[in-house]
């Protein structure tokens, strides 16, 4: 078992993401994805995070095949299209972006990428993370192990679905079943 708090979270549709803080020759390069990741990152980061995660399940998928696309007709691909095709190129980014010193881990677990970056915060002893989901919703969760408020039990168990964990985190439920474990409101 494992103690931990939320402290804070978003959750941003695609069409909610407010990227307006960017300039405009950076936010019309950006992808769904990335607007998210930005969007909730400068929501809810602040000096006392200690670390970022970025999770999700398939990340740019939809820039991976413009590439392979371009490369298919044109035997090249643009070097720009290519670097913000990585998986960790938005929290990448956001840190340059913020002058953003501190750690970031960039995960993708399948199905089970926002649970995966849900554990790999609370793990984390005595620390504060900014964690980021984003595929066709984004979620934004800052994780203290510090504090108390919610506890983490290991155990296997079938997991629920995102449906189920935006109850959980709106308050209208009490418990969260992942394929890791479950969460619990304290």
């Amino acid at each position: 078992m494992k103690n931990f708090n939320i402290e804070n979270f978003c959750i941003i549709e695609p069409d909610e993401a407010d990227v307006s803080f960017l300039p405009m020759l950076v936010r019309r390069k950006l992808s769904q994805i990335d607007k998210m990741v930005f969007s909730i990152l400068n929501k809810l980061y602040n000096e006392t995070i200690d670390n970022i995660i970025f999770s999700s399940q398939y990340g740019e998928f939809d820039r991976l095949n413009e590439i392979i696309s371009q490369y298919q007709t044109d035997n090249m691909v643009s070097p720009i299209k290519f670097s913000a095709s990585v998986h960790n190129y938005s929290p990448a980014a956001f840190s340059q972006m913020k002058k953003i010193t501190n750690a970031y881990n960039a995960i993708s677990a399948g199905n089970e990428s926002l649970e995966t970056g849900i554990c790999t915060a609370i793990i984390q002893p005595d620390t504060k993370t900014c964690l980021c989901y984003a595929d066709d919703i984004g979620i934004g969760l800052v994780i203290d192990t510090k504090k108390t408020g919610y506890e983490f039990i290991q155990k296997e168990t079938n997991s629920e679905n995102l449906e189920e964990f935006m109850k959980f985190i709106n308050g209208e439920k009490d418990i969260w079943i992942n394929a890791l474990g479950e969460l619990r409101r304290l």
